[in-house]
């Protein structure tokens, strides 16, 4: 499996001003790694703007060359293909997370097929195996062991959707989760919102640990429909009990 991951290949000093980074971007076979390509950012720490996905079985990634932008890279060729413009009060990416998934059958008993999804797979996930039944022997009384196939119908494969943290300059004490729509993100458009509100993503986690996504129900009748939840931040009135809150903007 094709990874690809970025880190500060150099750094220039531009006093008083804060440092600008020179931006390394590595490709991954899982035997060896080599670099495809840089990128300049106009900021003094990289934190975690750089994140690989995959659409329509090609490699791209979001990153965030101006501090204020968030912008879509091709890869390998690492050619900025598009995404937002600077803006001096814009939006400040400081993390960013494409959830990703593999969907999986395996057989019951009687042979019947049941498929399932795995939200964030790990490589194990993409390896066929077996699940262990124990049904009672009708004649001994005793528990046999039958084991049955279980197996991967799918690459790893990404929602066209994600979700960014930052905050809008001035505003840093803590990161808002904000929606970024990737359907057309091989042109190079995304698009971002606030459709959750004004929500702030729990201190010392991860974005991608705060984010769960629910798993379609594949039974008869079942719902596919979409869900998310977050561990975020909410602060209340130790009095009262009553929600404060914390948009400095409300």
């Amino acid at each position: 499996m094709i990874t690809y991951s970025a880190r500060i290949i150099a750094e220039v000093d531009h006093k008083p001003a804060w440092n600008t980074l020179e931006v390394g971007v590595f490709r991954n076979d899982g035997k060896s790694e080599e670099q495809v390509g840089s990128y300049g950012r106009n900021y003094s720490s990289l934190l975690s703007t750089f994140f690989h996905f995959r659409k329509d079985e090609k490699d791209f990634a979001l990153y965030s060359p101006d501090y204020t932008v968030t912008r879509v890279l091709e890869l390998p060729s690492c050619k900025d293909i598009g995404g937002e413009e600077s803006s001096s009060g814009g939006f400040c990416p400081a993390e960013y997370f494409v959830p990703s998934y593999v969907e999986r059958e395996f057989l019951d008993l009687k042979d019947s097929i049941h498929r399932y999804r795995i939200n964030e797979p790990e490589p194990k996930h993409l390896l066929a195996d077996a699940r262990k039944w124990y049904p009672l022997d009708e004649k001994t009384g005793q528990r046999t062991v039958v084991e049955k196939p279980s197996y991967p119908i799918t690459p790893i494969l990404f929602h066209p959707f994600g979700f960014v943290a930052g905050c809008i300059w001035g505003d840093d004490s803590s990161w808002k989760i904000q929606f970024l729509d990737l359907t057309q993100a091989e042109k190079g458009i995304i698009k971002r919102d606030e459709r959750f509100g004004y929500i702030e993503l729990a201190r010392e986690l991860s974005l991608k640990k705060a984010v769960r996504m629910f798993t379609p129900d594949y039974r008869p009748g079942g719902s596919e429909q979409r869900r998310v939840t977050f561990s975020i931040d909410q602060g209340f009135d130790l009095e009262t009990g009553k929600l404060i809150a914390e948009d400095p903007f409300a």
